[in-house]
């Protein structure tokens, strides 16, 4: 059997479709994952657009055999809090990273996390992170496995 050719490209404007087919899959893990906390609703295609067109962020689509299987969108967070106590460092936010369920389990994800790396490497940004969420756990394997490291941990009590 033939390799599976993948490629990882930018977005543009005509993958609008694309990308919110993708999100429908993501935010259906979220529902998932905490059902109290989300739920299902139209993306707001606006802020797609913006992250398309914007020069500090990127919409990363893998496509395998010329198929979109998946996607990052990685974006310029800026640089630490400006406090006496924090070292001053410019980095980017893994923001989003979905896999077609199709296209699973076949290193789509890792190329993917690769690709928002190199996206921030090349720009000098110092580090890269991501929020997740603590139930998602092949997410967090998947990142685990790209050198992501647990820094700090947020909790919510609900009132």
């Amino acid at each position: 059997m033939p390799a599976h050719k993948l490629t990882v490209r930018p977005a543009v404007a005509d993958d609008l479709p694309m990308l919110v087919a993708l999100y429908h899959y993501l935010d259906k893990t979220l529902i998932d994952l905490q059902p109290d906390f989300f739920c299902e609703a139209p993306r707001d295609q606006q802020a797609i657009r913006d992250y398309i067109a914007a020069d500090d962020a990127d919409y990363l689509l893998a496509e395998q055999d010329g198929t979109v299987a998946g996607f990052v969108l990685v974006a310029y967070a800026g640089w630490t809090p400006p406090f006496s106590c924090v070292l001053p460092h410019r980095y980017a936010n893994l923001c989003d990273l979905v896999v077609s369920p199709a296209y699973r389990r076949q290193g789509i994800g890792s190329a993917l996390v690769a690709a928002a790396k190199r996206w921030a490497r090349d720009r000098r940004y110092e580090y890269l992170e991501l929020d997740v969420l603590a139930q998602n756990s092949e997410a967090i394997a998947l990142y685990e496995a790209q050198d992501f490291l647990e820094d700090t941990r947020r909790m919510r009590c609900m009132l």
